[in-house]
């Protein structure tokens, strides 16, 4: 039976997968038309499977070779020990292709490739029209995966001798196309200077789109006959955002580890237990992500509670951490993180490390014992506790870290509930919304679950565009009441908050939801009146 893969190219024999069967016709007709083009993405978003199935299309055509090579490997080498093993490979690959194409005049290319092909630019051009006279039918594709760790030597004289080729075409040669893949694209590895390949065109690899992932998972239950329960496959794209290697990751958890029963069919539970296990284990996915976003940890955290930062892909910022994945357009032209499962695993690893034994300094030693009344847990009387807290010891507890007070709060809020849990025996975790700034807060009591959703005040219309969200939200867990928690740290900017009440109910939809203004603005008037 075939699985999901998340290590490695992906073949039909073995993997469910992903065919972009749309995608690679459009990159074959521009291999057809000659043009040299980039394709560029983030790490384990499927390029190197994807440049095998462009090597199995090209492979049926009788006038096309495709020379596929990474360059993974050349990043610290030496200019002459480079040109020497990428000569030999291509040597290797063409005199391996050859037998198939059937050509009449195979025995003096054979000859021609037994020398030497390139020691430099202007033997790899020489080359090239040597095989021209030989084989004037002959089209060459070169494909090169890794492209990024080309040595920086050779890099510049390189990408000037395919412009040349792909521009002056007299003398003719049998370089009918190049295709160069990595991570970034050719103009920002060259690191801002004028790129002599601008003749290229620039394919940034995307996401699944919700029919590949509908695809991708109707591939498995028509194998083993375990469907998918209403609205599974729409959530888990929901939180993949289609994001190639989280979506085959926790397909991978959903049907290897957490349902291995084929008979019954994969709920909404147990998506939820798929995706916490993929949120707290570490990859190099994950990694990756963390690395890069560290390096501008500031503001990654300002993005991932809700600030607006414009979506502009000339700020260094913005085009560095839309790069490698970590944030996406949202509408309005506005930066967000790029998708939930991202925004958990960057909260975990960017969470102060102070933060919990800041919740515990605002538990004080306090028994929440009395907060359980006939098995039901009394949410509102604990979160009505929180805000207290907050009012009478905010600025201490807010000395956690340099972030946003907004965010300090919600991190705070998760250590208190954290510690309450555990004195009444319950459960806790954190469930990223899509919605803007939202997070949502889940404690499971006596089987009973408990939902409070987060978010920092922006102003009455986000404000009641959240009571939507959440009352939309309980409808579809089947809960009748909810909590929201909001954080409000500026009224000057965002303004007044609504009536001046700090903690109310109110009905949205049939639903009940008790709202807490948390107000962090007085805390810091001196920080406001400096600013």
């Amino acid at each position: 039976m075939r699985y999901f893969n998340t290590h490695g190219p992906v073949n039909v024999q073995e993997h469910y997968v992903v065919s972009r069967r749309a995608l690679v016709e459009e990159l074959t007709a521009q291999i057809e038309q000659g043009k040299f083009f980039t394709i560029y993405a983030p790490r384990q978003m499927g390029k190197t499977t994807l440049l095998r199935a462009l090597d199995d299309a090209l492979d049926a055509r009788p006038d096309f070779l495709a020379i596929a090579l990474s360059f993974e490997a050349y990043e610290s080498w030496p200019l002459s020990d480079f040109w020497a093993d990428f000569s030999e490979r291509m040597a290797y690959q063409l005199s391996t292709a050859l037998p198939g194409k059937n050509h009449p005049n195979s025995e003096a290319i054979n000859a021609l490739l037994a020398g030497q092909l390139a020691v430099d630019e202007r033997s790899f051009q020489r080359f090239f029209r040597q095989l021209h006279q030989l084989a004037p039918t002959l089209k060459v594709v070169l494909i090169i995966d890794e492209f990024d760790a080309t040595p920086q030597d050779v890099l510049s004289p390189l990408l000037q001798t395919w412009r040349t080729m792909y521009l002056d075409r007299q003398p003719p040669h049998s370089l009918h196309s190049v295709v160069l893949v990595g991570i970034q694209n050719i103009a920002r590895l060259n690191f801002g200077r004028s790129s002599p390949f601008n003749i290229a065109y620039q394919h940034r690899l995307e996401d699944f789109s919700p029919d590949e992932v509908r695809d991708l998972l109707g591939q498995y239950t028509t194998e083993t006959g375990q469907p998918f329960a209403a609205g599974v496959i729409e959530k888990l794209v929901e939180q993949t955002a289609g994001q190639p290697f989280l979506v085959n990751r926790a397909a991978a958890i959903l049907t290897q580890e957490v349902v291995k029963e084929r008979t019954r069919p994969i709920t909404m539970t147990d998506l939820r237990v798929a995706l916490q296990k993929l949120t707290r284990e570490s990859n190099y996915n994950f990694e990756t992500v963390i690395r890069r976003a560290a390096e501008y940890e500031e503001d990654v955290v300002r993005i991932l509670f809700g600030a607006d930062y414009p979506f502009r892909l000339n700020d260094p910022l913005v085009n560095s951490l839309h790069l490698f994945g970590i944030i996406k357009e949202a509408p309005a032209q506005l930066c967000r993180i790029a998708n939930p499962i991202y925004k958990q695993v960057l909260i975990d690893a960017f969470q102060p490390r102070q933060a919990g034994l800041q919740g515990a300094m605002l538990v004080n030693g306090y028994d929440f014992r009395p907060y359980v009344v006939n098995n039901h847990l009394q949410m509102d009387a604990i979160l009505a506790r929180f805000r207290e807290f907050i009012e009478r010891r905010g600025r201490e507890a807010f000395k956690v870290t340099p972030m946003p007070h907004e965010a300090t709060g919600q991190y705070l809020l998760m250590a208190y509930l954290d510690i309450v849990v555990r004195q009444i025996g319950a459960a806790h975790f954190t469930e990223i919304n899509s919605g803007e700034g939202r997070l949502d807060l889940i404690v499971v009591h006596q089987g009973r679950r408990t939902i409070i959703e987060t978010k920092i005040w922006r102003g009455q219309a986000l404000y009641e565009e959240g009571l939507t969200q959440l009352a939309d939200y309980l409808a579809s867990e089947g809960q009748t009441t909810g909590y929201y928690v909001l954080f409000h740290a500026r009224p000057t900017v965002y303004g007044r908050l609504p009536d001046d009440a700090l903690e109310y109910t109110t009905q949205v939809a049939g639903r009940t939801i008790h709202v807490y203004l948390v107000r962090l603005g007085h805390l810091f008037a001196d920080e406001q009146v400096a600013s």
